[in-house]
């Protein structure tokens, strides 16, 4: 560690030493855009990435939760190779009528590390692939909000 740096710094420098070049460029896009942007865990071939507080009440009524945490799971060679796929949300995400959000799981293993980078009991994992967005540049990784955004808008 250099002087003046904490040990968060210091950390986060380790995550993104497991991110591609190309990676690490998208993420620096979506810092440019979302500056609480944050890359919070890294597992296997995949790196979760907060892209801070969203509304899911504001895009769509059917949801109880005014605010919560997102996080996009990608690959950690992004843009290049497997789509991206994935949104973790804490708190988990309920509907009004007490209907289960379609495809949302509770602390799937596919959420877990997000869930210990944030030190909480439960996340919720949507299944969810980029529809109709491309992801075959570095400035792609932009369109996050979009992507949680999309995905909010298709629950009924």
């Amino acid at each position: 560690m250099s002087e003046g740096e904490t040990t968060e710094d210091a950390d986060r420098a380790d995550l993104r030493n497991h991110l591609s070049e190309r990676c690490r460029d998208a993420l620096s896009e979506l810092q440019d855009e979302q500056p609480e942007a944050e890359l919070i865990a890294v597992e296997g071939d995949w790196a979760w990435v907060s892209i801070g507080t969203v509304n899911p009440a504001h895009v769509n009524d059917v949801f109880d939760q005014e605010e919560v945490l997102a996080i996009l799971r990608i690959p950690t060679d992004f843009p290049n190779g497997r789509r991206p796929y994935g949104i973790v949300t804490y708190p988990y995400v309920t509907k009004h009528d007490g209907q289960e959000v379609d495809s949302v799981h509770r602390d799937h293993a596919k959420g877990r590390p997000a869930r210990e980078a944030l030190d909480v009991d439960e996340v919720a994992l949507w299944s969810y692939r980029w529809e109709d967005f491309s992801w075959t540049e570095p400035a792609d990784l932009r369109k996050a909000p979009e992507v949680v955004r999309s995905r909010f808008e298709k629950e009924d």
